[in-house]
């Protein structure tokens, strides 16, 4: 996708296929207008689930909306950790919002989007996100997300002078992360190298995979092997065993801080930026530690860097961003559905760039703006999108992406080995592969 509008932002990517793309129980009716751009404003009021975890920047997309359009906007918050169990909870049970904002990846695959929500291949902004949809936010040819914040990237974030004091460069490889500690353990032992959030569980997946695997997605887009049966998780000689086993040498090593498989991700971004802890892997959500510095983004820039890690170099890994990323469920209400779709419009129209020059990000859709001012570290991200990424691996990895965090947090607490998690994935993923239907499975 290099050379479109897709750049850097920051947000965890966490694909779920709970349940199978067949399993709701609830059809919704096919009446109301098509997503085409044409609808127009006929309700008063919508309801919309978001994650809670999403900046102001897209909560003011909504508040913009209701006042220029006298509709108001019903926001029910879920709680980002166990997002999407709580959606799937929710969906199963057939409830529905009027919006749904959600993942574009293989997650949505399971709210049947071909039975439940409205196409919207046809929505202008579909031709202004160059071939972002080739990859995300559609099913079986047809586009159903609106993706409007540009992709989060993966990496590590660390703290300038810890590095800096001890002689030591930012790590680009895993046996970088390793030489780090070590040399950190030897010199500074009251500083923790790396931050791992057990506690929040979907955190583990980025250090115990996502990273290390961007070398072999960059080089063999090794998740199309595994759906072509060319590859396998288990295979004890393959990337996904090598990366559990990478990430498993540092739980061994001891590079974690004690409370690794209790702690939150939240207390992460203080650790880092206080300096207890050295590098935490994080998505690049950049408000977190801006909020540590009391929005002082200057303080961060001087304080935090970022630095893209694989197995064997610095490739950034990206997937497509949860906040921003909406959906109109099909709700037998016209004027509803209809009022949904002019959300979408007015979200990826008149009002995207408003949200862009607030959001200080690049615009993801061609024909707006570059915003000014932005945040330095923003910048060293987009850099290192740009110059050298892959797609997350598990971002369409159906069956296994659900249970990618728990195999991983059980690495981190010990009761689970690299190659037993690679046979459970491989199972996972079979499983999954044959009840979304996959070509060949």
């Amino acid at each position: 996708m290099k050379g479109t509008k897709r750049r850097g932002a920051a947000a965890a990517i966490l694909s779920v296929l709970a349940m199978t793309a067949c399993s709701n129980p609830r059809v919704e009716g096919d009446s109301g207008p098509p997503g085409d751009g044409q609808a127009t404003v006929q309700a008063k009021e919508l309801t919309v689930w978001t994650n809670s975890a999403d900046p102001v920047s897209i909560r003011n997309v909504y508040d913009r909306f209701s006042k220029k359009y006298g509709v108001k906007m019903n926001i029910v918050e879920i709680a980002a950790d166990g997002f999407e169990n709580q959606v799937q909870t929710k969906w199963v049970s057939g409830d529905r919002p009027d919006i749904l904002e959600y993942h574009a990846t293989s997650a949505s695959w399971a709210l049947n989007p071909a039975r439940n929500m409205v196409d919207l291949s046809k929505m202008p902004y579909v031709a202004k996100s160059g071939d972002l949809y080739q990859h995300v936010g559609a099913y079986r040819g047809k586009v159903y997300a609106a993706v409007t914040q540009s992709p989060g990237v993966f990496g590590i974030f660390y703290n300038k002078k810890v590095l800096k004091e001890a002689g030591l460069r930012p790590p680009e490889t895993y046996d970088d992360l390793s030489r780090i500690c070590t040399v950190l353990k030897a010199e500074d032992p009251a500083v923790n190298p790396l931050w791992e959030s057990g506690g929040s569980q979907w955190a583990t997946q980025i250090l115990g995979g996502i990273l290390y695997m961007s070398s072999a997605q960059k080089r063999d887009n090794w998740a199309q092997k595994v759906m072509d049966k060319k590859a396998a998780f288990d295979d004890r000689s393959g990337p996904f065993v090598a990366g559990a086993s990478a990430y498993d040498r540092l739980r061994k090593d001891g590079c974690f801080n004690k409370d690794a498989t209790t702690a939150k991700f939240e207390t992460s971004v203080k650790s880092v930026a206080d300096g207890s802890s050295a590098m935490v892997a994080l998505g690049s959500d950049l408000s977190p530690f801006n909020q540590e510095f009391g929005g002082d983004t200057d303080k961060t820039d001087a304080t935090i860097g970022f630095a893209a890690v694989s197995a064997d170099g610095p490739i950034a890994s990206w997937a497509p961003n949860v906040s921003g990323t909406w959906y109109v469920p099909k709700s037998g209400d016209a004027g509803r559905q209809s009022t949904a779709l002019a959300f979408i419009k007015y979200a990826t129209g008149e009002g995207y760039q408003q949200y862009i020059d607030e959001s200080k990000t690049a615009p993801l859709l061609s024909g707006f703006k570059e915003p000014s001012g932005v945040q330095h570290l923003q910048q060293q991200i987009t850099a290192a999108y740009e110059g050298n990424s892959a797609l997350a691996f598990n971002t369409d990895l159906v069956g296994f992406s659900d249970r990618f965090p728990t195999y991983t947090t059980g690495i981190l607490s010990g009761q689970e080995t690299p190659q037993g998690v690679g046979k459970k994935a491989q199972t996972a993923f079979e499983q999954g592969a044959k009840a979304a239907g996959l070509q060949g499975w």
